[in-house]
């Protein structure tokens, strides 16, 4: 028994061949019989395609003219969310899109704002290390949008000093 499994099918088959084992030893008490380890792949999904395929669509869809977008993954924990994300994060790394991601935790003080810093950090590590020029372009175009609130927005998001810089 002891090999990984490169699919439900392959995860399942290998459960049932133990269970049969199992009771075989259970039936026949006598009888020492090795069980082997069951292995699973780490950070695998096993029948999660369709959740990845259509979190790509909607991150494809980013870029073409229109609104602006922003995707939530709900769920209970250990369902795969944050392996799904990593998942499409990884596959997105080829293409022109820039995916970010924070996680909610229902136990952390100040409700979803510590998910929207996660996130908005990551991008704003992006941003710092294309360089000074591509810094100055995205504080402007901040400033442009925000002008006055600088300080609100910097104060909630304190990440966003990398770009903005102090208010004043």
């Amino acid at each position: 028994y002891n090999h990984s499994h490169h699919s439900a099918r392959d995860l399942d088959n290998n459960l049932y061949a133990i269970i049969t084992d199992l009771e075989s030893i259970m039936s026949s008490c006598y009888t020492q019989v090795p069980l082997g380890q069951l292995e699973l792949t780490e950070n695998k999904l096993y029948g999660r395609g369709s959740h990845i395929m259509e979190l790509m669509s909607v991150c494809q869809g980013i870029g073409i003219n229109g609104p602006s977008k922003i995707a939530l993954i709900s769920g209970y924990s250990g369902e795969g969310k944050s392996v799904i994300v990593k998942c499409v994060k990884e596959m997105l790394k080829e293409t022109d899109v820039y995916f970010i991601s924070g996680k909610f935790d229902q136990l952390q003080q100040g409700g979803p704002l510590p998910a929207i810093n996660a996130a908005l950090a990551e991008y704003c590590g992006h941003i710092v290390s294309q360089g000074s020029q591509n810094i100055l372009d995205i504080r402007r175009a901040i400033m442009k949008e925000i002008n006055n609130d600088v300080g609100v927005l910097t104060a909630v998001f304190p990440c966003l000093r990398k770009i903005i810089g102090e208010s004043t």
